[in-house]
């Protein structure tokens, strides 16, 4: 009740803020989310690296062999690290909704882009390599 002693309304209730810093959950959020972010970095090293070799002018006018197939010893590698970085953003998001209960609270969109970009990676690499991982 306010001092004209109606009730008053929950929007017009001016609340404090508790929080001095990021405690834990927010910072294992964030750090969780670069973590993500570095395993999809090494994964697309990895796949650049397992590539064919790129045919040049330079390699023609030598006669220099290429490689044109993928590395079948690098894939499987890269295919866990994938799924390492999906289930490091999926932890990660499930740190970030423990921390939705003010409406200053919101969701790290990196954390949704990731997992989004991991989840397509990994149907897209089964469909793809989806010999080479058995």
């Amino acid at each position: 009740m306010n001092e004209e002693g109606r009730l008053t309304r929950l929007s017009e209730i001016s609340y404090q803020d508790r929080r001095r810093k990021a405690d834990w959950v927010v910072n294992a959020a964030s750090v969780l989310s670069i973590v993500s972010w570095l395993f999809a970095l090494v994964v697309w090293g990895i796949l650049e690296f397992a590539s064919p070799e790129r045919e040049t002018v330079f390699t023609q006018s030598w006669d220099i062999g290429v490689r044109t197939w993928w590395d079948g010893n690098l894939l499987p590698l890269a295919f866990v690290l994938l799924v390492m970085s999906f289930i490091t953003c999926i932890v990660a998001f499930l740190f970030n909704m423990t921390r939705m209960r003010r409406k200053t609270d919101k969701y790290r969109m990196s954390i949704i882009i990731i997992g989004i970009i991991t989840f397509i990676g990994i149907i897209a690499f089964v469909i793809r390599f989806g010999s080479y991982l058995i």
